[in-house]
């Protein structure tokens, strides 16, 4: 018997960057794609093909179950203006040619990597629905295109259930390009929003911020706005990783240095911390570590600061791991750092919970605003702002200052399955 056959509906899940394509999104998707499979579910993926050197995701494992049956559309977003840095001269050709063709083709955010597929996505949606008999159809953005590109599947089908998951703010933000977009294609952008959250029947978020944005900006019926946050994975953690007890204290940062002329600021201020550690507690220095596993982007330009203040030994950097071997890591370190720029203060990104869950401190770096707040009033870790850390991360290393930590909180409330009884009763149809 085909293993994807099942009693239980079909659900089509749209979200460009699944596994085994590395980008955003794919992370949230794939592990409720696994947990709705393992239950039943035949679930039926449009995502991107991907270009080459981008079908790595570290989370590719849970996208291979036998009912996610995966339907790739080709990726016809040009893939140098996704590139960072631009070495070739090819390369830097291409973007200039790009940059001036793109607006021609794309009325509002040039930057969004699904704004060229709405034929091909509405093809494929199409012909699934009919051929499956799909009722519930789950969108998911940034790219924000796609949302909106999904809004249309509702006058050919109008008894499907649309489900547009909004993972970051929208018009109301600036990444993405949207903070220095040209009145009239923001203008597009809204009216695109606008369409978004006429034609769906849940929105959904995993952040009460914006969840509470739309609900304001668009009213309607309460049930339409769902939070559903990050799931933990119990599968990706290690029961038996513990902190060594070794007199070594062990810092981890695992993720993205993003935010641009922050993030280097950021670093700099760490650099400038380990420094003042060195000159007034040099035991402590030198029995501290700071492993880095930064994802999405090189890291040759800080490597080299590092170097260059001899801290080599001190701070080190890493490839990108797997869920599972970086969450050993995270179990066996003293403290999580983690940067957030200041745009994203009121946002609890996905790792949060997975690190909640693990009882290791996190000290959160960046303006004060929800992820400080949830962290010190939950005493899951302690804050700092910037300018703070110079003075007050040797002091954190050294022992002068405490990090509190709950480890009697309970986050059984995120575990993937729990979250996922949340999906199928809240917002499934």
């Amino acid at each position: 018997m085909d293993p994807r056959i099942s009693s239980l509906e079909p659900i089509l899940l749209i979200c460009h960057g699944f596994p085994p394509v590395r980008g955003i999104g794919g992370r949230r998707w794939a592990k409720f794609a696994k947990e709705l499979a393992s239950r039943g579910y035949p679930v039926h993926v449009i995502r991107s093909a991907g270009t080459p050197g981008r079908t790595d995701s570290l989370w590719s494992a849970d996208a291979t179950h036998p009912r996610i049956i995966h339907h790739p559309l080709p990726q016809r977003y040009p893939a140098v203006l996704t590139k960072r840095p631009l070495t070739s001269f090819r390369d830097k050709v291409m973007y200039r040619v790009w940059s001036k063709l793109l607006p021609l083709l794309v009325r509002g955010n040039i930057y969004d990597s699904a704004s060229l597929t709405r034929r091909s996505m509405l093809g494929k949606s199409s012909r699934l629905i009919r051929k499956h008999g799909i009722r519930n159809v789950i969108v998911t953005g940034a790219p924000f295109s796609l949302l909106a590109f999904a809004s249309e599947l509702k006058k050919p089908f109008p008894g499907i259930n649309l489900v547009s998951d909004f993972r970051d703010v929208w018009t109301w933000g600036s990444d993405y390009g949207l903070g220095s977009m040209s009145p009239r294609r923001l203008a597009h952008e809204k009216k695109m929003e606008a369409l978004v959250a006429r034609s769906s029947d849940k929105l959904i978020s995993p952040h009460a911020t914006v969840v509470e944005h739309l609900r304001n900006t668009y009213g309607g019926a309460p049930e339409r706005y769902v939070t559903l946050p990050h799931a933990i994975d119990p599968d990706d953690f290690d029961p038996d990783a513990a902190p060594r007890e070794d007199g070594v204290f062990r810092m981890i940062y695992a993720g993205s240095l993003y935010g641009a002329g922050e993030a280097e600021r950021y670093f700099g201020a760490l650099l400038d911390a380990f420094d003042a550690l060195h000159r007034h507690t040099p035991d402590a220095y030198t029995a501290s570590r700071l492993d880095l596993y930064v994802t999405g982007h090189g890291t040759a330009a800080y490597e080299l600061q590092v170097k260059a203040r001899g801290m080599q030994d001190r701070i080190r950097f890493h490839a990108p791991l797997p869920p599972n071997e970086i969450f050993k890591r995270v179990a066996q370190s003293d403290l999580v750092l983690t940067f957030i720029p200041s745009r994203n203060k009121d946002v609890l990104g996905t790792k949060f919970n997975e690190i909640f869950h693990l009882r290791v401190p996190v000290l959160h770096i960046g303006d004060p605003g929800l992820v400080s707040r949830t962290i010190v009033d939950r005493k899951l870790g302690d804050s700092l702002r910037v300018e703070e850390l110079v003075a007050e991360l040797p002091r954190i290393i050294s022992g002068d200052r405490k990090v509190e930590l709950d480890r009697t909180a309970d986050h059984s409330a995120f575990l993937l399955a729990n979250i996922t009884d949340r999906l199928i009763a809240e917002v499934l149809a």
